[in-house]
């Protein structure tokens, strides 16, 4: 099961960006402008055009870091699209920086599904090179996406499908998930936020939103569709609005409640006043549970293990050791140090 790293995957894609800048210095523009060509320059890397075959089991795009060469090779699927080639080579450029960089290996240290951070790390990075602050609207920043908006970015902007689908799940108010299918209702990527995403490929053509959208051939929007699962189940009912990006690409957002296209999105009957769903991800361990308490300190749900979002706080709070590379609790640091205490005895 895909983990969810809501919080946790945008932190380290700024992690990520700032490592970047001390590197290469001014570089950003180039590589949104042509990332290949870019990196082609880079004597740290070298980039290898292989066949595009399809996403890999972890990885987002056709692409791969291999790290036994000499420089590290970034292997990038030959795409039909210029602009998911630039997706996927920076996407294979964060997981070069953060495999290089202790302190971006110790950020993913601490996690028990550190290579599912680091692939939903490396698709935020890519898609905050290529859509920074600048291009993203008011009305996304404060209300959080809609399908309109996801084609707005596409046709504004030199992203590809895939990092507009990422950059703008980041801004949902509660949990959502941004899905690109093809034009038979086939999921080609997706990009969540604090919710399970549908599967890579699965057929998503019979649920009430994509059903619609495929039979007129036109944009849609319902207040109760779903996601169909791998495994027969589908999920709790979401609101969805869904838009063609051209003929042979469409978007759909999907959300428990609080959706930016309406004023007032009123508690499922099922899930009763709670605004979470009723089956969560512990950013902590990594499980899958069922949603029956919250925390009283920080009203975030708290999985079988005890694990809520007082212990992602404290682990966030963690800080990594200048001479051990060790992930401590920042007590065991003196103020202002980057070396722990047990270093510096």
């Amino acid at each position: 099961m895909k983990r969810v790293f809501s919080q946790a995957a945008p932190k380290q894609a700024v992690a990520i960006l700032a490592v970047l800048e001390q590197r290469h210095p001014g570089r950003l523009a180039a590589l949104r402008e042509d990332a290949l060509a870019e990196l082609g320059r880079w004597p740290e890397i070298q980039i290898r055009m292989v066949p595009e075959t399809g996403g890999a089991d972890r990885c987002s795009l056709a692409g791969s870091y291999d790290d036994t060469t000499e420089p590290p090779t970034l292997r990038v699927g030959e795409s039909w699209s210029r602009r998911r080639r630039g997706f996927t080579a920076l996407h294979e450029l964060g997981h070069h920086l953060q495999q290089t960089d202790p302190a971006l290996g110790g950020n993913l240290f601490v996690w028990r599904d550190s290579e599912g951070l680091e692939e939903e790390a490396c698709d935020a990075f890519a898609a905050c090179v290529l859509l920074p602050e600048a291009e993203l609207s008011d009305a996304l920043r404060r209300f959080g996406p809609t399908a309109a908006a996801v084609v707005g970015l596409f046709r504004s902007s030199q992203a590809s499908r895939e990092a507009c689908c990422v950059r703008a799940s980041e801004f949902f108010v509660g949990s959502g998930v941004v899905v690109l299918l093809d034009s038979e209702g086939r999921v080609v990527f997706a990009a969540r936020h604090g919710m399970i995403p549908p599967a890579y490929r699965s057929d998503q053509s019979a649920t009430p939103l994509i059903r619609a959208a495929l039979k007129s051939r036109s944009n849609a929007q319902v207040d109760r569709t779903h996601i169909l699962f791998r495994d027969g189940h589908r999920s709790d009912d979401l609101y969805g609005q869904a838009e063609w990006l051209d003929e042979d690409h469409l978007v759909a957002v999907l959300a428990p409640d609080q959706v930016a296209w309406r004023a007032f999105t009123a508690p499922r009957p099922e899930s009763g006043t709670s605004r979470f769903p009723s089956w969560w991800t512990c950013e902590i361990c990594g499980d899958g549970f069922p949603v029956t308490g919250i925390c009283a300190q920080c009203q975030q749900p708290a999985c079988p293990q005890g694990h809520c979002g007082c212990t992602v706080a404290r682990a966030a709070a963690d800080r990594t050791c200048a001479e051990c590379y060790m992930t401590k609790a920042k007590t065991l640091f003196t103020s202002g140090s980057t070396v722990c205490k047990d270093c510096m005895e």
